[in-house]
């Protein structure tokens, strides 16, 4: 009984993970809520997530609230650039007329926006970097790992479907997004961490950090 329900065993392994990721889930949410600090709290559950593939996770909200303060500046800018692009796509995609040869390229840039900040908010959490040369890597990243980029789009736009699909009540939709978040965020930490690795194959190594989370970490800063 003591293997099964032990400290070190699966069992309480997994429970602790899942509690973990609802109080993750839950904060992400709250601090979502103004819709300017979503890539703020995007950045903190990447940070959070991709820090337990590398097997230095802390205390669930103490890193969260790190990165989401630490981040929040560049994250916020970053938000209101893509809201306002995307704004930009959608009055030309629904504006031009559909025989225009624009009106195609239209769709391969919105993919391009899209691409961009699947990346862009995984490397803020976990790479220091000033915005011109965030946006550069994650345009640059986006483009050479395609088979990356198409798997995140498509588990976010399934999720968004199936969201869509259910209608449920209005005030449902807090705990859709926060179960599609649950299922993106961590299966995507994956991808990004193989992919980073290949970049700064030292980035797992923990010889700086402090448990007392007052020390901004040191996972080979990228200029």
């Amino acid at each position: 009984m003591n293997k099964f329900l032990g400290l070190e065993s699966k069992f309480y392994k997994i429970g602790t993970w899942f509690g973990d990721m609802a109080v993750l889930l839950i904060l992400w949410m709250l601090c979502s809520l103004p819709i300017i600090t979503f890539g703020a709290s995007t950045t903190a559950v990447f940070y959070v997530t991709t820090r337990q593939i590398s097997n230095r996770e802390g205390y669930i909200s103490s890193d969260f609230f790190k990165s989401f303060g630490r981040n929040f500046i560049q994250a916020t800018i970053a938000t209101l650039i893509l809201l306002g692009m995307l704004y930009i796509e959608y009055i030309n995609i629904m504006n031009m007329q559909r025989g225009s040869l624009l009106f195609p390229l239209q769709f391969v840039l919105l993919f391009e926006i899209i691409g961009t900040y699947v990346f862009l908010f995984p490397l803020l959490a976990r790479f220091d970097m000033k915005l011109p040369a965030l946006f550069k890597m994650a345009f640059m990243l986006a483009n050479r790992h395609l088979l990356t980029t198409f798997s995140c789009i498509l588990l976010m736009g399934v999720g968004l479907l199936l969201i869509y699909v259910v209608e449920a009540p209005i005030y449902m939709f807090p705990l859709f997004f926060m179960v599609l978040m649950g299922v993106y965020a961590p299966l995507t930490s994956f991808m990004f961490m193989n992919i980073f690795r290949k970049y700064q194959p030292d980035l797992d190594k923990d010889e700086n950090d402090d448990e007392s989370f007052t020390v901004k970490d040191d996972d080979n800063e990228t200029e």
